[in-house]
């Protein structure tokens, strides 16, 4: 593996980890009600915070996917030189597009099962008590929902990195818009 090639692996994954620290603890902070006991201690900042840590979930579900399917689609692009370009280009797709792939996501991941119809609290309550199961059932559904969220984000990246690639891929050596190879004349055509 190339220096260059190591740093951006490093880089990559320094990214994926903040994402995905930023998204547990907003996760958890929003399953449990956590800013609630913040405003006792600093009123302006539990507020502060009650008011974004949703978006903090949802914004680093939607970068943890996107980061994942980068790397992931990054690894079926044989040529180093041609893979560093790509991911250059995809992070910034990534940068130019958060915002409505954030939306998209969020949106898509609100569809489908979200755990609030009961058939997962009642296990529950039968196996924690009901004060316990209710807390559980608001981690399942924060949870899943972060999970739904990175999931179509993730696919979001894999479409992301392909496109990077095709520019590459025009502008490679052999690739279309690249010089014709020069026809072979008298003596050469022979040998």
């Amino acid at each position: 593996m190339a220096p260059r090639e190591r740093r951006e692996a490093r880089f990559l994954e320094r990214l994926t980890l903040v994402s995905m620290i930023v998204g547990e603890l907003s996760t958890l902070s929003y399953a449990l009600s956590a800013p609630t006991a913040l405003r006792s201690v600093n009123p302006s900042l539990g507020a502060w915070w009650d008011a974004y840590q949703f978006y903090f979930m949802e914004g680093a579900a939607t970068a943890l996917g996107l980061l994942i399917g980068i790397r992931i689609g990054r690894r079926f692009v044989p040529d180093v030189r041609r893979r560093s370009r790509s991911l250059i280009l995809a992070l910034v797709l990534a940068i130019v597009g958060f915002a409505p792939v954030l939306h998209v996501c969020a949106a898509a991941a609100r569809l489908g099962w979200s755990a609030s119809d009961g058939t997962t609290l009642s296990p529950i309550v039968d196996l924690a008590g009901y004060a316990a199961a209710r807390q559980i059932d608001k981690i399942l559904i924060a949870s899943v929902y972060f999970v739904k969220i990175v999931g179509f984000a993730l696919l979001a990246g894999l479409a992301l990195i392909a496109v990077a690639v095709v520019p590459s891929i025009m502008t490679s050596e052999r690739g279309p818009g690249a010089p014709a190879e020069p026809t072979k004349t008298g003596r050469d055509a022979v040998s």
